[in-house]
C-alpha cells in the first residue's frame, strides 16, 4: 500500500463518524469519508512498527546484544551413582598431560634425587580440558638439555646401592620471561690510537652479529606487531620508549586512506566515493586469505581474482551475503554463488521481539539444520557423507518451511510490505543458493570464515585510524594476507616472512616457490637452515570462498 496523503479533520467529526459507525447509520458521503482514516490508520501503524524495529536495532549496536543462539535446554540432573562412579574412576590422560609443564619442585629434593623412593606416588593427572599446554605446544621455544650433576646412566643407584641407573624421558620445565618487542643491544668498541703516529686501531664487531639479519628481525617483528596485532606504531614507540628503548619510524597507517579522503573533499567530488576492505577466503588443498584495500567493491575484486582463473577448471564456490556489491559482474560462469545461512537467520532474530512465533518457527528450522551439521562434523563424515546426511536429514526441513512461508504470504496471514514479508521474502527469493548444502559436496552453511577473517582489519582498522595513501594500504594489504595466510596454514609467519626478505631477488624470479606451504622445501634446496618453529594447522570448509565487507 502507497503513502497515504495528508488529510485534514476536525476531532468533533471523527467522533460524529465513530457514532455512527457504533449504530450503523453511515451515509455514502460518511463512508467514503471514513476509508482515508483507516488507510491512515494502517499507515501509521505499520511506520511506528518499523521505526520499532529500527530503534531495537539501533540499540544493539550501541549497547551490544549477548548472542543470537538460542538458550540452551537446561540439561536433567546427574544420578548420584554415576557421579560417584566417575569421581572413583580414574582420568584418561591426554597428550598434553604427558609433557606439561612442571612448576611444583616437591617431586625432587634440593639434590636432584627422588623425594619418595621405592614409591609410585604422583601428583593427580588433571582431567583433559584443564587449560594447561604441554611443553608441545611452544615450538618456538629454545631446548637446553641439563644433565644430572653429580649421576650418569650406567652408575649404581645412590638410594639402594644395588640397581644401575637408566635414562628416561627428561622432565620438562618451561620457564618464560618477558621481553620488548624490539631488543637493543649496545656494543661499545674499544679504540686505541698510537701516541706517534695517530694511527687509531679499532676492535671487530663479534663474528655471530649481522646488520641486516638484525634489521628483518626487526621488520619483521614490528610488521606482525603493526598489521596482525592491530597496534598503532605510536603505542608501539611509547613502549619501547618506557624501557629505556626508544623506536623511531616514519609512517603511520590504518584502515581509512586519508589521499582518498581529500579526493572526497574535492570539488568536483569523484564519482566513487566509498572505500572498503575486502577480505577472500580460499578453503582448499591450502587456505589463502587475501585483502583488498580501496575504492573497489567485493564482486570487482573477485572479478579481478577470476579474471586469473583458467576458465577450464570447474566453478569455484562462492561464499559471500546478497548484497549486490559482492556479486562478480564479468566472470559468474568460473562461480557457484552460495548464500549465507546465518544472514538469513539474521533477517528475524532482528524482528523476534515483534513477530515472536513467525520468527521463532524460521530460527528454529535453521537451528535444526545446524545441528545436523554439528552431527557431520562430529562424525568427521567426508564431503560426499555429510552432502548425503543433510540430504536425508535437512531437505524435508527446509522444504517444509519454504511451503510454509509461500503460504503466509498467498493467504496474506504475513503483509508482504512490513519486515516479516521482508524476511520471508529474502529467504525465497535466494532460497537456491541459501540452499546449495543440500545439492553441492562440500557447500558451507554460512560465511563464518569470511566474517572472522574481517576482524582482523576492523581491529587494525579502530586502532590504526588510516592508511596515508593508496600504496600505504597495498602494502597493509600485502603484509597482512601474508600473516594470515601463514597463521591459517600452521605456518610461523615470522620465519616465513625473514625467508622472503632475506631470498628477494629469489622470490622475484620464481614467486611460486615461496608459498607458505612450501617455503621450506625451496630453502632446503638452496641448502639454507630452515626455522624450525611452527604451530598446528587450522583447516576449514573445503572448496569454499568467503566475502565480506564492512559497512
Amino acid at each position: 500500500m502507497s503513502d497515504p496523503q495528508p488529510i485534514e479533520i476536525e476531532e468533533a467529526e471523527v467522533e460524529r463518524l465513530i457514532e455512527g459507525a457504533r449504530r450503523g447509520q453511515l451515509d455514502g458521503a460518511q463512508q467514503q469519508r471514513i476509508v482515508p482514516l483507516l488507510e491512515t490508520l494502517v499507515w501509521l501503524q505499520r511506520t511506528l512498527l518499523k521505526t520499532r524495529i529500527s530503534l531495537a536495532k539501533l540499540r544493539k549496536m550501541l549497547f551490544g546484544k549477548p548472542t543470537e543462539k538460542a538458550p540452551r535446554k537446561p540439561e536433567p540432573p546427574p544420578d548420584e551413582s554415576t557421579d560417584r562412579s566417575k569421581n572413583t574412576a580414574q582420568r584418561p590422560t591426554d597428550e598434553k598431560d604427558a609433557n606439561r609443564t612442571d612448576t611444583d619442585d616437591g617431586e625432587e629434593t634440593g639434590t636432584g634425587e627422588p623425594a619418595g623412593v621405592g614409591s609410585d606416588t604422583q601428583k593427580p593427572t588433571p582431567r583433559p580440558g584443564h587449560g594447561r599446554l604441554g611443553a608441545a605446544d611452544y615450538p618456538g621455544a629454545e631446548t637446553h638439555f641439563c644433565s644430572h650433576d653429580t649421576l650418569e646412566a650406567g652408575a649404581l643407584c645412590p638410594a639402594c646401592g644395588r640397581g644401575r641407573l637408566y635414562s628416561m624421558e627428561p622432565l620438562v620445565r618451561l620457564r618464560f620471561a618477558g621481553q620488548p618487542l624490539v631488543s637493543v643491544t649496545h656494543w661499545q668498541l674499544e679504540r686505541l690510537r698510537c701516541g706517534a703516529c695517530g694511527a687509531i686501531s679499532v676492535a671487530h664487531m663479534p663474528s655471530q652479529t649481522d646488520p641486516e639479519t638484525d634489521a628483518i628481525s626487526l621488520k619483521v617483528t614490528l610488521a606482525v606487531a603493526h598489521y596482525h596485532l592491530g597496534l598503532p606504531f605510536k603505542r608501539i614507540e611509547s613502549f619501547q620508549s618506557m624501557l629505556g628503548m626508544p623506536l623511531v619510524h616514519q609512517d603511520d597507517t590504518g584502515a581509512r586512506i586519508l589521499s582518498l579522503i581529500k579526493e572526497n573533499q574535492a570539488d568536483p567530488p569523484p564519482e566513487r566515493k566509498g572505500m572498503y576492505t575486502t577480505v577472500l577466503r580460499f578453503e582448499g588443498e591450502h587456505t589463502i586469505c587475501l585483502y583488498f584495500t580501496g575504492r573497489c567493491h567485493a564482486g570487482e575484486n573477485l572479478d579481478a581474482i577470476l579474471a586469473h582463473r583458467d576458465p577450464d577448471l570447474p566453478p569455484i564456490q562462492w561464499m559471500s551475503d546478497a548484497l549486490a556489491a559482492n556479486t562478480p559482474k564479468h566472470h559468474l560462469d568460473r562461480a557457484l554463488d552460495l548464500n549465507c545461512l546465518i544472514h538469513g537467520r539474521r533477517q528475524f532474530t532482528d524482528i523476534d521481539a515483534f513477530f515472536p512465533d513467525e520468527c521463532a518457527r524460521v530460527v528454529d528450522a535453521i537451528a535444526e539444520v545446524y545441528e545436523h551439521e554439528a552431527h557431520c562434523k562430529d562424525q568427521q563424515l567426508t564431503a560426499e557423507q555429510r552432502l548425503a546426511y543433510h540430504q536425508a536429514h535437512s531437505a524435508a526441513l527446509m522444504t517444509d518451511l519454504k511451503v510454509w512461508m509461500q503460504q503466509q504470504l498467498e493467504d496474506r496471514l504475513v503483509e508482504p510490505n512490513s519486515r516479516l514479508g521482508g524476511a520471508f521474502a529474502y529467504l525465497l527469493n535466494h532460497w537456491e543458493a541459501l540452499t546449495r548444502f543440500l545439492h553441492v559436496r562440500g557447500a558451507p552453511l554460512d560465511n563464518n570464515l569470511a566474517e572472522q577473517a574481517l576482524k582482523m582489519i576492523v581491529r587494525y582498522r579502530n586502532n590504526s585510524l588510516f592508511y596515508n595513501n593508496e600504496h600505504g594500504a597495498y602494502v597493509g594489504d600485502v603484509i597482512t594476507s601474508s600473516i594470515e595466510t601463514c597463521r591459517l596454514n600452521g605456518i610461523n609467519p615470522l620465519d616465513y616472512l625473514s625467508a622472503l626478505m632475506h631470498n628477494r631477488s629469489a622470490v622475484f624470479a620464481n614467486p611460486t616457490a615461496w608459498f607458505p606451504w612450501n617455503y621450506r622445501e625451496t630453502l632446503h634446496a638452496m641448502e639454507q637452515p630452515v626455522p624450525l618453529s611452527n604451530s598446528p594447522p587450522i583447516i576449514g570448509h573445503p572448496g569454499a570462498i568467503g566475502i565480506a565487507v564492512p559497512q
